[in-house]
């Protein structure tokens, strides 16, 4: 057989598709294998490179072949959506997967290393736990308003007003609801201690990062948001510019361009939901409650006065990321007169 220049795989539970090219990039092996055989069968291959899509278990396949000696690179799916030829099926995939990452200007994703693996999986079960305390405060709230008694949304409302409506005798519920309430209330406050508890793991987690600290210096970054970012990002060296960073959490506009006419948008919402959640929010704070006088509090403060607050919003997360960026990639400690002291 030829050498084997790219291998890419078509991730699976149990049957993988293995897809070969050789130095001038035909098609020169496609065959399924099975979970068993798979390292055994790329020890046999010995490409060059190794090319998955960043999905269900990719990182885990990604760590296994890079320590055993593979240069392995991760793309995401929707890169390789537009070159699957024909029907699709596991043996189209694999070449789509081959064909994309020979593209130039593709933007691959890093291996997550066991840290950012712990780190992602705590976010994920931090978001499911909130998740269902929200859906716990709703349906409380819900089955209060049949009997008269409106809360606000809030759960620190709700923990702290809830007791008081049980042992309150002058209202309408009955015994078995106030029963029912009580469940609910320790409900809560189990949820509460759970999130309490997964929050300590992150920080401590997190911390141990070189990193942490001066991402934690950047004005509307905590724990939650310094942490979602060294699990996701690293150390960004994958981003070639700050802006690239940016646009990859999609806060850039979107803009539609038809000759000399370019029409500018809203965000574009592409890349990571939860961090650019995360960054709106931090940009919230340093606009309204962060009391330090800094060059982005000053910015944020500009661009409110011309464009609004809801702008002035997105365009200091804009600026936040390209903060952090510099922070991770040039590993230099967060400056807040940066600006100032170039002019």
């Amino acid at each position: 057989m030829k050498h084997c220049k790219l291998l890419s795989i078509d991730l699976a539970k149990t049957v993988f598709q293995l897809c070969g090219m050789d130095l001038n990039n035909h098609v020169i092996l496609n065959k399924k294998v099975t979970r068993r055989k798979l390292v055994e069968s790329v020890l046999q291959v010995k490409p060059d490179a190794i090319v998955m899509e960043s999905c269900y278990s990719a990182n885990h396949w990604g760590r296994q072949f890079q320590a055993l000696g593979f240069k392995v690179k991760l793309i995401p799916p929707q890169h390789v959506k537009p070159f699957v030829k024909g029907n699709k099926n596991d043996h189209h995939d694999a070449v789509a997967i081959c064909e994309a990452s020979l593209r130039p200007n593709i933007h691959f994703v890093p291996v997550k290393t066991f840290e950012q693996q712990d780190l992602q999986a705590m976010h994920r079960i931090r978001q499911r736990l909130i998740r269902d305390r929200t859906s716990l405060v709703n349906q409380t709230r819900g089955l209060l308003s049949e009997y008269g008694i409106i809360m606000t949304r809030s759960y620190h409302v709700m923990k702290t007003q809830l007791p008081l409506i049980i042992e309150d005798m002058s209202n309408q519920l009955s015994f078995l609801m106030r029963e029912m309430l009580n469940d609910m209330l320790d409900e809560l406050r189990i949820s509460n201690h759970k999130i309490e508890v997964i929050e300590q793991k992150i920080e401590q987690t997190a911390a141990a990062h070189p990193q942490y600290q001066p991402i934690m210096q950047i004005p509307g970054i905590g724990l939650i948001t310094a942490s979602a970012i060294l699990a996701q990002v690293g150390d960004a060296k994958q981003f070639k510019s700050a802006r690239g960073f940016a646009a990859w959490l999609g806060l850039t506009p979107k803009h539609q361009a038809s000759g000399t006419k370019i029409v500018n948008q809203g965000m574009s919402k592409r890349g990571d939901r939860y961090l650019r959640t995360l960054l709106i929010h931090g940009g919230r704070i340093v606009l309204s409650t962060f009391k330090q006088d800094c060059t982005l509090k000053r910015f944020a403060k500009q661009v409110e006065q011309r464009r609004g607050k809801h702008k002035a919003v997105v365009a200091t997360a804009h600026k936040m990321a390209r903060i952090i960026w510099a922070v991770l990639n040039k590993g230099q400690a967060y400056n807040p007169e940066y600006t100032l002291t170039q002019k």
